[in-house]
């Protein structure tokens, strides 16, 4: 049987372990990941190979040569650009003669590959993939199967709120050789984000095969060492390497008289010196270690020298070629690189070359959130506008802008002097609300923009927003790169002749005024005269929106109107006390309605005359409804999938199509690229109009739905009369982040009977109306379940219900 293995991976994130080996010739236990699979690959009878090679080709065919010193056939292509994953396969076609094997160079595993292909051939599959249950499946590719194993359901490395099962792709595959057909020949071509999606659009059959054993993508450095002690332990049976003492060390090695190993690998020509202690350590070849060293839970690179009494403490990664001198301290989760030399009698505390970070990972959607001064701090600034610029490039225009917050004000210096060291141009707005900073970039100004704030929900937390070139929120696949940048530390800096600038543009907002009036009919809102109450939150709004409601010939009375850094930030007693006095001022007033508008300017709280604040829900409905009542002819909307049922009632009406999306800002504004879509809603106050801006805009969104009112010819009441009751009840169930994707595979599977919504977490209707939606949480250990149906009494009874039946999923 024939396999193709792909081993051209760079092994980024096992830096500086891979800065002279590609990732597949990483030692596991004194051997190649790579020569560990060939030995798996062998019991399984697959002897004839294709390897891929891309990185460091030559260090794996020199060492692996024709293969026939393994009693296995080995053949390579070497690409000459990156062709994707499927795309890099699709050259071996002309070597593969049947079904065959892709598996990845540097996974490490003990499936029973021979069952795998036996249900591969059963099933008669195009393509079929092994399957694993993972505690934390966010790394990896999910997949959803029926009962006859057929895979319903894909996703590549998905969100927190994505995780709809916690069955992983293992990136180990059967297919027959028909697959090249649905493979582009010369282009990028990745199997989980196109061949399978593919081959799911076109109802071919992709199955799913439940692979039990031991399975682990060596990601990562601390994943490289459990990988090791793994081995060492017998875990993968075919893996013997661990001797009397239970450690693994070459026969090489000079191992001094009273020394302690303990769970350990020693490598070729290690020296050993008397009174040391290594334990659950890796040490790789040509390594000296002196006397009275310890090492605990650390890797040592080729070629390395340690001088007596230094103490290394846990999770160290050394490259090669490193002289570390006598009595030093190396601090634990340190990286130190090639080539580097630390002296007699040194402490140190922070990796060399690049810091490390405080962050596992560091975006949530566009948005970096972190303390403030403490994980964003100056420091970090520097370092994420360096990589931020060394990931757009040279002499590109960058706009940047904060709130009024001193911390954002500290962090948009910090991130401006990192962007200018990679050579680019800074543009700073300085204090301006986010839809003004759109507006600018949709508008052409530049390449990218990032704004800085205070966070809305937490006072001690600080926001970085990234945003792409056309306004809108910066998407994962471009997130992912900078992070990835980020954390291998591999951008640069430009020299002295070629540091960026910064300037200040003028007229910002009077342009954003005069495009604010432009998209309205201000005659038809100045004929109305209404009388509103506007609260400000203490905003960077109350800056600009007060020039604009000039033009409106409103009676208007403004609170919270002014800058207030120690305000903007609210804790839920603040803000309900803030709220209770917004509403008590509408109503005593008597005015036509009230609007609060949150700090950052992009979403609105909307109170009737009466005092009465409309719910998150029935707003949203409301302000749909008007939309259609004056825009009839409107074929597209689009809302997130959990907002209410009514929104289709209410389209129904008019011959609108409802488009429903996941409940992120990014997702609402990829639905304004259908140029047939005039309106997104969200359900969390934020209203996009694209014909003026494919994003939130609580400034234009109170103006717009002056102006819808007035076009209408009817009251607010009149509105809110002609909207069918629904009863919404929400439950929080807190569970683990390991237990997020199991919930919703058992959700789905026992819910399989009614018609479902897999877009956001799993929506199930009960009847035409009646729903239950399941969701995980995008960044916090929850479980949202959302009960909507026409009864109050009936959707208690049913939360209560599905309470239970998700509590009971829980581990």
């Amino acid at each position: 049987m024939q396999a193709v293995i792909m081993a051209g991976g760079f092994g980024t994130r096992l830096r500086p372990l891979t800065n002279n080996i590609p990732k597949p010739m990483v030692p596991i236990v004194n051997k190649p990941i790579l020569e560990h699979l060939i030995s798996l690959l062998k019991i399984h009878n697959i002897k004839e190979y294709i390897v891929l090679l891309y990185y460091e080709p030559e260090i794996i065919s020199n060492f692996l040569k024709d293969g026939q010193h393994l009693d296995v056939d080995i053949k390579y292509i070497l690409p000459d650009r990156d062709y994707g994953t499927a795309g890099a396969v699709k050259l071996s076609e002309k070597y593969i003669t049947d079904d065959f094997l892709v598996i990845s160079g540097d996974v490490l595993t003990n499936f029973n590959l021979s069952e795998f292909h036996n249900f591969h051939k059963e099933k008669n599959s195009t393509a079929t993939i092994s399957l694993y249950s993972s505690e934390n499946p966010l790394q990896y590719g999910i997949v959803l199967m029926d009962n006859d194993n057929k895979i319903v359901r894909f996703l590549e490395k998905p969100s927190s709120s994505e995780v709809f099962s916690d069955t992983i792709n293992t990136g180990i595959y059967y297919f027959s050789k028909e697959i090249f057909n649905y493979i582009p020949e010369g282009e990028n071509f990745d199997f989980s984000g196109d061949l399978f999606p593919l081959l799911l659009g076109k109802g071919i059959p992709l199955y799913g095969f439940k692979s039990n054993g031991y399975w682990r993508d060596v990601g990562n450095l601390e994943e490289y060492i459990y990988a090791n002690l793994d081995s060492l332990k017998g875990t993968l049976g075919y893996i013997q390497e661990r001797d009397y003492y239970g450690n693994c060390i070459s026969g090489t090695a000079k191992i001094d008289h009273d020394v302690i190993i303990e769970n350990s690998i020693l490598g070729e020509n290690v020296v050993l010196e008397k009174g040391s202690v290594v334990k659950n350590s890796v040490i790789w070849n040509n390594v000296k270690i002196g006397q009275k060293v310890s090492l605990l839970y650390d890797v040592i690179g080729c070629n390395c020298n340690i001088g007596q009494n230094t103490r290394i403490n846990d999770f160290v990664f050394i490259g090669d070629n490193v002289k570390i001198g006598k009595n030093a301290f190396i601090s634990s989760s340190i990286k130190i690189w090639d080539e580097k030399e630390v002296e007699d009698n040194v402490k140190v505390t922070k990796s060399l070359i690049h810091e490390d970070t405080f962050f596992g990972e560091l975006f949530t959607d566009s948005r970096i959130t972190g303390s403030s001064n403490l994980q964003i701090n100056p420091e970090f600034g520097a370092k994420l506008g360096a990589v931020y610029g060394a990931y757009v490039g040279r002499k590109k225009k960058v706009l940047i802008a904060r709130d009024v917050d001193d911390v954002s004000n500290l962090i948009k210096r910090a991130i401006s002097s990192g962007l200018l060291s990679s050579g680019v141009e800074v543009i700073d707005l300085q204090m301006i609300p986010i839809p003004i900073m759109r507006q600018e970039l949709k508008g052409g100004t530049g390449f990218g923009g990032i704004f800085i704030r205070k966070s809305p929900f937490d006072k001690e937390v600080t926001d970085i927003i990234f945003f792409g070139k056309d306004g809108k929120d910066l998407p994962s696949s471009k997130t992912k790169a900078i992070e990835r940048l980020f954390f291998s530390e591999e951008y640069e800096r430009v020299d002295f002749k070629n540091v960026g600038t910064i300037r200040y543009p003028e007229r910002t907002n009077e342009k954003y005024k005069q495009h604010f009036l432009s998209s309205l009919d201000i005659n038809a809102i100045k004929k109305k005269k209404f009388k509103i109450v506007i609260d400000y939150s203490f905003g960077i709004a109350s800056t600009i929106f007060p020039n604009i409601l000039g033009e409106f010939n409103c009676e208007i009375v403004s609170l919270s109107a002014h800058l207030d850094k120690h305000q903007m930030t609210r804790t839920a007693e603040q803000f309900k006390k803030a709220m209770d006095n917004f509403c008590y001022a509408v109503k005593s007033l008597n005015f036509d309605m009230g609007f609060m508008i949150d700090a950052g300017g992009e979403k609105i709280w909307l109170a009737r005359n009466d005092g009465h604040l409309l719910d998150d829900d029935r707003f949203l409905c409301f302000v749909l409804k008007l939309f259609l009542m004056v825009t009839p002819e409107v074929k597209k909307i689009a809302v997130p999938v959990q907002a209410s049922t009514v929104i289709d009632k209410i389209a129904e009406e008019y011959g609108t199509e409802v488009i429903r999306v996941k409940n992120t800002h990014y997702s609402m504004m990829q639905a304004c690229e259908d140029k047939e879509v005039k309106f997104v809603g969200g359900t969390k106050r934020g209203f996009l109009f694209p014909e003026f801006l494919y994003a939130t805009d609580g400034m234009f969104s109170i103006a717009k739905i002056l102006e819808m009112i007035a076009k209408s010819g009817t009251t607010f009441q009149d509105i809110d009369s002609m909207i069918r009751k629904f009863y919404i009840k929400k439950v929080n169930i807190i569970t683990t982040k390991e237990d997020k994707g199991r919930i919703l595979r058992k959700f789905m599977e026992d819910t399989i009977q009614y018609r479902q919504i897999l877009i956001d977490g799993v929506k199930i209707y009960l009847n035409d109306f009646d729903s239950v939606l399941c969701m995980p949480d995008r960044s916090r250990n929850l479980v949202h379940i959302n009960v909507e149906t026409d009864s109050e009494e009936k959707s208690t009874k049913l939360l209560e219900e599905y309470k239970r039946i998700v509590e009971s999923y829980t581990s």
